[in-house]
């Protein structure tokens, strides 16, 4: 009888403790967005101490509420693609501002996928684009016009597909001018270009080649040079940099 009876009020316990965690839960939850307001003033109050340099930029958007934390979005008024995230959870306020608005992550990212799907759309190569620089780290009007949406300073690679040799060499000069012509023609004006070229098991990676060593007669002398393995200070005054694989050297 006496096991009956402790039992009995192990399990009213059990129920007890069970109902009063669902219902603080539930009220929490019911609750949660009659402090929206308050929790805004608590991102503002935070933004205005730790941002005082960018606060007139920014603007919070809708407030979350998840389980235990508050949460929101801050994007710059000028680029919605340059933004940070607040949380509210035990009382602290987080932000990934450093990394994701000041150093420019999130608009870094963004400017790269948008260049590069404008590229796929256009040619049928591997194209990939790299910003060499945080966005703090650009001077300030190029910092400037890139929130704005006009980004530059960025450096391009792609790859080709032709054989490395002495004779290909037109080819893949008149291949690469049609590829540089098109990024003219998309308004894409990178400050570098890396060129690989491909063929089965040889390669040849010329990094740091600009407009003006990209023309055709410099730029054919250049890919002469590396394959006969001769004047290649000529790489060196001007910049470059090359990595030629041969078959069988990997």
């Amino acid at each position: 009888m006496r096991q009956d009876k402790k039992l009995m009020i192990g399990m009213t316990l059990l129920f007890f403790i069970t109902f009063v965690t669902l219902g603080t839960l539930v009220v929490t939850e019911k609750l949660a967005p009659f402090y929206t307001d308050k929790i805004e003033t608590k991102f503002k109050n935070y933004i205005n101490k730790n941002y005082p340099q960018e606060k007139d930029n920014l603007k919070i958007k809708k407030i979350t509420y998840d389980t235990t934390e508050y949460k929101t979005k801050v994007i710059n008024k000028n680029n919605k693609d340059l933004y940070f995230t607040m949380t509210y959870k035990d009382k602290k306020i987080t932000s990934t501002y450093k990394e994701d608005y000041l150093q420019g992550k999130t608009l870094l990212s963004k400017t790269k996928k948008q260049l590069e799907k404008k590229i796929n759309k256009h040619l049928k190569i591997n194209a990939k684009i790299t910003f060499p620089l945080t966005l703090n780290n650009y001077a300030t009007e190029i910092r400037e016009n890139m929130i704005e949406g006009n980004p530059s300073n960025y450096n391009i690679k792609f790859t080709i597909n032709n054989k490395l040799t002495l004779e290909q060499i037109p080819n893949i000069i008149n291949e690469i001018n049609k590829i540089t012509t098109t990024f003219n023609e998309l308004d894409i004006k990178p400050n570098y270009y890396t060129i690989q070229i491909k063929s089965n098991n040889e390669s040849l990676t010329i990094k740091k080649l600009t407009n003006n060593t990209l023309q055709s007669d410099f730029l054919q002398q250049v890919i002469t040079n590396i394959l006969t393995d001769s004047n290649l200070d000529m790489l060196k005054e001007n910049n470059l940099s090359y990595k030629y694989i041969e078959y069988g050297d990997e």
